[in-house]
């Protein structure tokens, strides 16, 4: 497993905020995007959440940031790249939700669990009401005096109905895209309970958030509130 062999196609790293970055990439055999954030602490260190390998051009970018100090497996299912990301920066600390610890074990070797102790004190991690814990969501210092909060699958903003097979799959099986808010996908695989995540979002929408980043979709940058209100309707 070389990391060229998991470079897919990806764009830039595109600034959300002042110290907060996405890059949105793809899957081999999948139309879904997959996106990585990327958030400069206080030290000048990166907070990594999702990893997705990039070209070279793409990496040198992300380092003229600073260097990568904090990788973030979200969840068990997104660690497709954690491990050759821990393999090109040895002293990057691998965390992910204590919960889904076993899975990603599975594929690279954690040294801390994400709840335990923020890296940062503008980082802050959050069990969410009414969503299994093997997935947390991130309250982060946006640089700007305001605050972005960084989720992974529990809430998906792919606006747009995808191609071919898959993308019937995506919008008719898993209810996946075409909205942003709760997947069907994701209401079974972290048993969401509707009345308490739906009141969290709506505890979101009134907490004036500059951005929402997910993993799958583009960030939410207007209109949060309304917006985290539309998604709670999804529930």
């Amino acid at each position: 497993m070389s990391w060229q062999s998991h470079v897919h196609p990806h764009g830039a790293l595109v600034p959300v905020a002042p110290r907060l970055w996405q890059v949105t990439g793809s899957m081999k055999g999948m139309p879904l995007p997959r996106n990585m954030a990327v958030y400069r602490m206080a030290d000048g260190g990166l907070w990594i959440h999702s990893a997705i390998c990039l070209d070279e051009p793409g990496m040198a970018a992300l380092e003229a940031l600073g260097p990568p100090r904090v990788l973030v497996v979200p969840n068990g299912f997104h660690r497709l790249d954690a491990r050759l990301w821990k393999e090109r920066y040895p002293a990057m600390e691998v965390v992910c939700p204590a919960a889904a610890r076993g899975r990603v074990e599975q594929a690279v070797r954690v040294d801390a669990e994400a709840e335990s102790r923020p890296p940062d004190p503008g980082i802050e991690a959050l069990r969410v009401p009414g969503v299994k814990p093997v997935e947390l969501a991130w309250l982060l210092d946006s640089g700007d005096g305001g605050k972005a909060l960084v989720v992974c699958d529990m809430l998906f903003n792919v606006t747009e109905h995808l191609p071919g097979f898959q993308g019937f799959l995506l919008r008719h099986v898993t209810r996946s895209t075409g909205f942003f808010g709760l997947t069907r996908i994701a209401r079974v695989a972290m048993s969401v309970k509707a009345p308490a995540f739906r009141g969290w979002l709506q505890e979101m929408a009134d907490r004036d958030l500059r951005a929402v980043l997910m993993a799958h979709g583009d960030p939410v940058t207007e209109d949060v509130g309304s917006r985290l209100r539309g998604a709670a309707a999804t529930v």
